[in-house]
């Protein structure tokens, strides 16, 4: 058996701390208007093709030219920041008469969302402006010329912060299952490697695949989807892979950027139910991660238990469009995007009320079979 389920220390925070820094709820840095908008109003705009855009230091991984030029994002509006202000490019495209932040998971202030916002428009003639599943330092309130739409959350790891280790238990039980599954099956080895191969994402979807549908819901990882994945992973992509010989059992596909990583999909064989396979690729990305000075592992989306259990801490992420009147949404292109993230924000929050419906129908139908001496 190859590789090391120890969680090793915390690696120091390398990214500097100037002052007029603000700090958002996961205690990292908030982008606000004064990083890109002079006391005068003025931006720095420009234009770029996402074929050809290049960046060193991007945002978030959704900025990252190999994301951009594998989602096709096209032509984009490049923000830049104003001089001596330590901060990332913002990176816009135009969609349906307004503009779309792609800088998913940055956290930001009301002052980029309101001022920023408003200089854009003005500026780069769009009806609307989105930030999409944005961390607010604070809560955002709606207004006469505002929506604001919650419908998911990240869940964050801060690997950075000593007190903030996967649990001691979870990380023990996690290695007892990886040498009981090694014990049983000779040849298992685990393994953390930059750029996947597309046949890993393959077996991570097929795997995916089995677990979603068998559960009756639809998966959404397809063919083409997997392509870009697999051009993302080309460059920027990591994955733990735990193999039996030349068999792979699970994967995790993880993506770095810059301090931080992104979790973006795993999969694993659904014949070692006991195995906790999921767990073991798991820990062992966050070890990599954390060997490597990652500072945030960003579980992302889904609310699912695990990541509660390896100490993620949930936060929520906001969708807000920002629009230049109130009979902006006359024009279909508007009301067509506010009403896709209000459908989002409903689904939402009807869903617990789904849930428990569905637990009465299941509990019914059973105590019918019950009844009936089935």
């Amino acid at each position: 058996m190859s590789g090391s389920l120890a969680m090793a220390r915390s690696a120091p925070d390398a990214t500097p701390s100037p002052v007029e820094r603000p700090l958002g709820p996961s205690g990292r840095r908030v982008l606000t208007a004064a990083d890109y908008v002079a006391a005068d109003g003025a931006l720095r705009l420009r234009t770029d093709e996402a074929s050809r855009y290049a960046d060193a230091a991007p945002c978030t991984l959704f900025t990252q030219p190999a994301w951009l030029r594998a989602y096709e994002a096209g032509a984009l509006l490049i923000v830049e920041a104003q001089p001596g202000r330590d901060a990332p490019r913002l990176v816009f495209t135009r969609a349906k008469g307004g503009l779309i932040h792609q800088g998913r998971l940055a956290r930001i202030d009301e002052t980029m969302v309101s001022t920023l916002a408003d200089r854009l428009m003005a500026k780069a003639g769009a009806g609307f402006v989105v930030f999409e599943d944005v961390e607010l330092a604070t809560p955002l309130p709606r207004g006469p010329r505002r929506f604001v739409f919650h419908y998911q959350n990240n869940w964050r790891l801060p690997l950075s912060d000593s007190a903030a280790q996967v649990p001691p238990k979870v990380v023990a039980n996690t290695k007892r299952c990886l040498r009981n599954l090694a014990r049983d099956n000779p040849g298992v080895a685990i393994r953390f490697e930059a750029g996947p191969q597309r046949s890993v994402l393959d077996a991570i979807t097929a795997f995916g695949r089995i677990r979603i549908e068998g559960q009756g819901r639809r998966y959404g990882i397809d063919d083409s989807e997997t392509v870009r994945l697999t051009a993302v992973a080309s460059k920027v992509g990591h994955a733990s892979i735990l193999t039996m010989g030349d068999t792979i059992l699970a994967a995790d596909l993880i993506c770095l950027s810059g301090d931080q990583a992104y979790f973006l999909t795993h999969g694993y064989d659904p014949g070692y139910p006991t195995s906790s396979l999921g767990k073991i690729t798991l820990i062992n990305s966050i070890e990599a991660c954390r060997a490597r000075g990652i500072v945030d592992f960003n579980l992302m989306w889904g609310d699912m238990p695990y990541k509660a259990q390896v100490g993620a801490t949930c936060i929520p992420l906001q969708t807000v469009v920002t629009r230049r009147s109130r009979l902006g949404l006359i024009r279909p292109g508007q009301l067509a995007t506010v009403l896709h993230f209000a459908r989002l924000d409903l689904k939402r929050r009807l869903r617990p009320a789904i849930h428990r419906l569905r637990a009465r129908i299941a509990e019914r139908r059973a105590a019918a079979v019950r009844g009936s001496g089935r």
